[in-house]
């Protein structure tokens, strides 16, 4: 049956009611959005998307909608919750967060009463006649952001320092490094006894947190290290040795180390001192040792040590040079921490006298003797050279030292021929052999007042202070003159080994004059000095140079003049 309309019927729509329209649609499924499309374009050209189609527009406008309403019901839950009835930026920022997304920063409510303001939207009438609103972008104090803005729970995240996992092959107790195997059996096995608490606790041990130990591979190594070098096998001789070919007087450090000492199982043991890169835990060891034989030789015998030959002692505080001299060059020690236990050996070797007075004949030994302190010189200057920078006051301490030893007369040539004594003539050689081949710089010392030094040490101030018992005299130069010259009115120097060591002390200081005058640079030819020239010489640096030692040397004593106004400057 057809139906029909008719007049007076109600016309019935789709939707069940009258007067109604369906709303427009885009297509089948998306529908219209109360976000315009023309934001979507706007938004699009600004990422450089032109003409963008307006079925594409229509359908992210929606979905812009729906995120957008999306936060506003979250944001509508934390105002409710929090008993308001206003919705804030900050429950806009707490949805946000919600939904992992990251909060829009920069934005205030309007009720910080002046402290910051809310955003600033302008007009900005476009070709279409819609007006756009934007925001204008301000400069933001990040202070006052971070100190007002929301509150980021981000953590820290993983972080980095460095410790020391080991110092000098010994590991420090730190809570980063693991406990070492016997700390660990220790705290595990040790049980706590209990005691009451009226009972005397005297005799509690302190024990070290950390200990030293050696492994058993570097024990046998040490052992058999110091027998190899102190007392090698004797059917393992060289043919070429120290012994019977004496080194060059003013040889390199090298050649020393170049040179056998007579043993093919010491040279392959100072060898491995001078290239093995296992050996650190030992430098403590082998420097206490070192220094311990020194000072056993140099006694030379006591109440408990038999008696040495004087070679044998010469020979073996030469193996223990050599010993400090392998360690020094071994490029895998870190010998710097050990330096304050080094200088004493080296300067002893240097300084000490090795024979006492009741010493036999010493006519064989005296060549030997004047090479080791070479030998000690030249390693010392060595250590100057390279840990100078480490140590701003070792070489103004070290010529300190040395001019001591120079100017120190103590008896005025009647009794310095004592092991200890620092007025012996030993220690004013090894004394002046270092400062010369410690540069001009350090043997002009030698030429001035004793209180011009650039040096305030402590040995500095003795020094000054025992010159000033002998007189006014606080030039090096005079004060060793005189005593020089003293020794031989008394007749002291009778003797070969005497008079070998006077001739080397005086060879010393015309050789040292020498080298400042060829380091001056070229002036006019040199001139025999005048009468009154000698007379001034005379006065500042004594009579013993300038007519007994210099007086056929005109360009020594023209040396002398020049440097003679450091002599006469106040302290």
């Amino acid at each position: 049956m057809e139906a029909t309309s008719q007049p007076g019927a109600k016309r019935i729509g789709a939707s069940g009611f009258p007067n109604i329209s369906q709303p427009p649609t885009f297509g089948s499924t998306v529908p219209m959005s109360v976000y315009p499309k023309d934001s979507v374009k706007d938004v699009a050209e600004t990422l450089g998307i032109m003409n963008l189609r307006d079925n594409v527009a229509v359908a992210l406008a929606a979905d812009i909608e729906y995120r957008i309403r999306d936060i506003a019901q979250s944001a509508n839950k934390y105002m409710r919750h929090s008993k308001r009835t206003q919705l804030t930026t900050a429950d806009i920022d707490s949805a946000l967060r919600e939904k992992n997304i990251e909060p829009i920063y920069g934005f205030y409510p309007p009720y910080t009463f002046g402290k910051s303001r809310g955003p600033w939207f302008r007009s900005v009438q476009t070709p279409s006649g819609i007006p756009v609103y934007f925001m204008e972008d301000e400069e933001l104090d990040f202070d006052s952001v971070i100190e007002q803005g929301p509150r980021v729970g981000v953590s820290s995240g993983v972080g980095w320092h460095a410790h020391w996992l080991a110092v000098e092959g010994v590991q420090p107790p730190v809570p980063e490094n693991p406990l070492s195997l016997s700390r660990r059996l220790g705290v595990a096995d040790v049980a706590i006894p209990d005691t009451p608490a009226s009972e005397p606790q005297s005799d509690t041990a302190v024990k070290p947190l950390v200990k030293h130990v050696l492994s058993r591979e570097l024990q046998l190594y040490y052992e058999r290290l110091t027998s190899s070098i102190i007392s090698p096998p004797t059917d393992s001789k060289h043919i070429t040795s120290t012994d019977g070919v004496p080194m060059e007087v003013d040889g390199k450090l090298e050649s020393y180390a170049e040179t056998s000492s007579g043993n093919l199982v010491r040279d392959a043991a100072l060898a491995s001192l001078r290239g093995d890169a296992g050996i650190h835990q030992l430098v403590p060891y082998l420097i206490q040792w070192t220094g311990a034989n020194i000072t056993r030789m140099l006694r030379q015998g006591g109440e408990t040590d038999e008696k040495i030959e004087p070679l044998k002692t010469v020979q073996l505080l030469h193996t223990m040079i050599s010993t400090l001299h392998a360690l020094l060059v071994n490029p895998a020690i870190f010998i710097e921490p050990y330096l304050h236990q080094l200088m004493p050996s080296i300067l002893s070797v240097l300084l000490a006298a090795y024979f006492g007075p009741e010493e036999g004949n010493l006519d064989g030994v005296n060549e030997h003797v004047v090479k080791l302190r070479v030998y000690t010189a030249t390693l010392l200057v060595h250590v100057i050279d390279n840990y100078s920078d480490y140590y701003p006051t070792l070489k103004p301490r070290v010529i300190a030292t040395l001019l001591q030893a120079v100017a120190v007369t103590g008896g005025q040539g009647e009794k310095c021929d004592t092991t200890e004594s620092s007025s012996s003539i030993d220690s004013k050689l090894g004394a002046l052999i270092a400062l010369r081949r410690l540069g001009p710089s350090s043997f002009k010392t030698l030429l001035g007042h004793i209180g011009v030094l650039p040096s305030s040490t402590d040995a500095q101030k003795d020094l000054v202070t025992e010159l000033s018992a002998h007189g006014e005299t606080r030039v090096p130069l005079k004060v060793l003159g005189l005593w020089l010259q003293q020794i031989k009115e008394n007749g002291a120097d009778a003797s070969a080994h005497m008079s070998a060591l006077l001739n080397s002390i005086i060879e010393e200081v015309k050789n040292g004059l020498s080298m400042l005058h060829k380091s001056e640079e070229p002036a006019e030819e040199a001139k025999t000095p005048s009468e009154p020239i000698i007379e001034h010489l005379d006065t500042v640096y004594g009579t013993f140079w300038t007519r007994e030692v210099l007086q056929n040397d005109a360009d020594l004593l023209m040396t002398l003049e020049r440097y003679s106004p450091l002599a006469t400057e106040e302290a």
